[in-house]
């Protein structure tokens, strides 16, 4: 009886877990794609957002680049996914932003390779019901791969957007990362099969 008892409850317990289960499941499907927006200038920015904004917004993106940008052991690697002329060293970027002085930069180059920042996306989406800027996304640094010019894309290669202007993401899948090294063609390679003609990016 004691055996048949302890059956039941195994048995009860599995049916009150998969609708749980089903339910958690759900939920993260659900996430609510926000509206952001991708800029190459403070300047498209400011057409949209308060131009105090962009530019922390930009400086953000600029900060974040050397980190979060995908690294390569040598150039010619880094431009089969970027296209020729478009990979520097993390000193020349770090220089560009007016992050490091230019010596210090030289020095903590480490002799890698990553592609030019083409753009940055505003962390900022109006909330049309109470018309306050929110941050419900992390403004950074975006790319374009060779084989793909005409989409942004964070670091990791998640597209975002179509060209400068607003655009619906959701929030998960722009968390920013740090950088790995990458193979030739780790990220050229997956820009076509990613590529998606929905409004909502990041889903």
């Amino acid at each position: 009886m004691k055996q048949k008892v302890l059956k039941r409850s195994k048995k009860a317990a599995l049916v009150l877990m998969v609708p749980t289960a089903t339910f958690l499941m759900a939920g993260c499907g659900q996430e609510e794609a926000v509206q952001t927006a991708a800029f190459e200038t403070v300047d498209q920015c400011a057409a949209y957002f308060n131009p105090e904004q962009c530019r922390a917004d930009l400086g953000q993106a600029l900060t974040m680049h050397t980190q979060v940008a995908p690294k390569y052991t040598d150039k010619a690697a880094c431009e089969t996914d970027f296209g020729v002329g478009q990979c520097e060293t993390p000193a020349q970027a770090a220089a560009a932003a007016g992050t490091e002085p230019p010596a210090q930069a030289q020095a903590s180059s480490g002799g890698f390779f990553m592609p030019m920042m083409m753009g940055f996306l505003a962390g900022q989406m109006l909330n049309r019901s109470g018309g306050q800027l929110k941050q419900p996304v992390q403004a950074q640094p975006l790319y374009k791969s060779r084989d793909d010019r005409s989409t942004f894309r964070t670091a990791t290669n998640t597209p975002v957007a179509r060209g400068v202007g607003p655009t619906y993401i959701k929030p998960s899948s722009v968390q920013p990362k740090a950088a790995g090294t990458v193979n030739r063609g780790g990220f050229g390679a997956q820009a076509a099969k990613r590529s998606s003609s929905t409004k909502s990016f990041g889903g």
